[in-house]
């Protein structure tokens, strides 16, 4: 096995162009295709040497070989090696590295093997056709095609009945790997996926012998397939000198694979692949067109995943959501066209509070139910009045509500915004008591006070219970004014007043004094809209 040290050959093998090798526990070298690494130069002997790991270290032994192992320009017979040796063997010279960076892929007993900057000789490239589209009775010329649209037919027909509709991403490219497997009599199938910065990982393995020996995947062999987005075949490459320039390849003594893409409109959402180690020429062609055809079905039933999962939770996302903002907003939110802040920030806001005055002796002279029906209607009328000026719902505080107007969604005029609802909140009061005076019962009356400042706003909580909210002084102000207003009062702040500007008739009140502050709060009585 690959030691885990990541000890390695890089440099000029044989003439060829600079390749890298990682070192086995015990590494034999020579022109004989049995040993691990092969190097096809007659002046390098059959069995020519080995790199054997000998504790901490690693030693370099001749193996008699006729024109000698030489170690930085001097002929050796065995030596323990140190970073940056350079060895020749014939042909080809070859530096000694003690640690490699890490594989770039490694993930459920997959690893990706470095090797060869050049690209193999691959025995066939078939490319790939998205879809399954099929020829029109009139255009079949021959049996050739009837027979290929027909493999389609057959191909898709498998894929549907062994995975069907499938939406637990995991789940399906495991019956895709399944169905792979049992098609083309493979080993190993690896369903590669790009990760968020693009980079091939292993998201789902299957190995038919020996699941814990993990699986080895060329690194070439997956260029060849993102570079050329075509399906490719190896076969027999540890006896075949074509292959002598990736030395991943020969190293694994791969008999034969296959890798195809899984392209959807374009774009490369992954790579399947396949080998058997067994059986020298396993797979053919025709088994490589097999594979593609079952790609092509894997493709989309792997983005029809995705976006049933995105689906559901732009739905879930957008149920939240709806709960405290404007549905507009709800729908930009989720869109990506406004940023719902994850973490707390600063920024201004303009809070509201209404409050029924007196609840506590309307609720003891009504029933249980009577009282939750004249919350429900209460509250439902002052959440619409909320969002018809884009304002967020923060939250319902028994007979209280609690809005804002700032972010997500910041409009220059949310003052202006806070009070027109307010004045609102104080009409739409009016049929709510026509109902109860009908019923007998005596009217509600609210109180509202409205401030402007600065807030921390966001999700505010612990990771499994948070909410949208803002908080501080101006938010306390906001509360204390609603506290102090009368029923059927506005109260507001001469912040938020200055700010609306002279939309509104308003009137100058004493400077209220409220809890938490040292001097009075200048404040006005917001009595209507300029003109109305």
């Amino acid at each position: 096995m690959t030691h885990p040290t990541g000890a390695r050959l890089t440099g000029q093998f044989a003439g060829l162009e600079i390749a890298e090798f990682p070192l086995q526990d015990k590494t034999s070298m020579g022109r004989h295709p049995g040993n691990l690494v092969r190097l096809v130069d007659r002046e390098v002997s059959k069995d020519h040497c080995v790199i054997e790991r000998v504790g901490q270290s690693w030693v370099l032994r001749d193996l008699g070989s006729s024109n000698g192992t030489f170690v930085n320009g001097r002929k050796i017979r065995e030596m323990k090696l140190k970073e940056g040796d350079e060895i020749t063997l014939g042909n080809s010279k070859l530096t000694f590295h003690e640690a490699a960076a890490p594989p770039p892929m490694a993930r459920g007993g997959v690893t990706v093997i470095g090797s060869a900057q050049a690209m193999p000789a691959f025995l066939a490239s078939v490319a790939h056709t998205e879809g399954t589209e099929f020829l029109a009775a009139e255009k079949i010329r021959g049996i050739e095609e009837l027979k290929a649209d027909y493999e389609k037919l057959r191909i898709a027909n498998e894929f549907h009945r062994l995975i069907g509709a499938e939406r637990d991403l995991k789940q399906l490219l495991e019956k895709i790997l399944k169905l792979a497997v049992e098609l083309l009599k493979a080993d190993n199938a690896v369903i590669f996926i790009p990760d968020a910065q693009g980079e091939l990982v292993a998201q789902a393995v299957l190995s038919k012998k020996d699941p814990s020996a993990g699986i080895n995947v060329p690194e070439t062999v997956l260029k060849r397939v993102v570079e050329t987005r075509s399906a490719v075949l190896t076969a027999d490459a540890i006896i075949d000198s074509r292959f002598s320039s990736s030395m991943s390849i020969v190293a694994q003594g791969i008999r034969s694979a296959m890798a195809v893409p899984l392209l959807s409109k374009g774009e490369l959402r992954g790579i399947l692949f396949c080998d058997t180690r067994e059986r020298t020429n396993a797979f053919s062609e025709k088994d490589l067109k097999v594979l593609l055809g079952i790609a092509a079905q894997a493709a989309i039933a792997i983005e029809n995943t995705e976006l049933a999962t995105k689906i559901e939770k732009e739905a879930l996302t957008r149920a939240e959501l709806s709960r405290f903002l404007a549905p507009a907003v709800a729908e930009a939110v989720v869109s990506g066209k406004l940023d719902l802040l994850q973490a707390g920030q600063e920024a201004e806001v303009t809070c509201l509070f209404a409050d029924i005055r007196g609840f506590t002796s309307i609720s003891e002279a009504e029933n249980p139910e009577e009282t939750v029906a004249m919350l429900n209607s209460f509250l439902g009328s002052m959440g619409s009045a909320i969002f018809r000026y884009e304002g967020n719902l923060d939250k319902f505080i028994g007979d209280c509500v609690m809005a804002t107007w700032g972010p997500p969604l910041v409009h220059a005029d949310n003052a202006q915004r806070a009070l027109r609802c307010a004045l609102e909140m104080q009409e739409v009061i009016r049929p709510l008591n026509a109902e109860r005076a009908a019923q007998g019962k005596k009217p509600i009356a609210v109180g509202i006070g409205v401030n402007t400042g600065n807030a921390v706003v966001g999700y505010i909580g612990s990771k499994d219970r948070h909410e949208f909210t803002a908080i501080g002084d101006s938010v306390n102000t906001a509360s204390r004014l609603c506290d102090l207003a009368k029923g059927g009062e506005v109260l507001a702040a001469q912040s938020t007043v200055s700010r609306a500007g002279p939309a509104f008739r308003v009137e100058a009140v004493p400077p209220l004094q409220v809890k938490g502050k040292a001097q009075g709060v200048s404040a006005f009585r917001v009595l209507g809209v300029t003109g109305g």
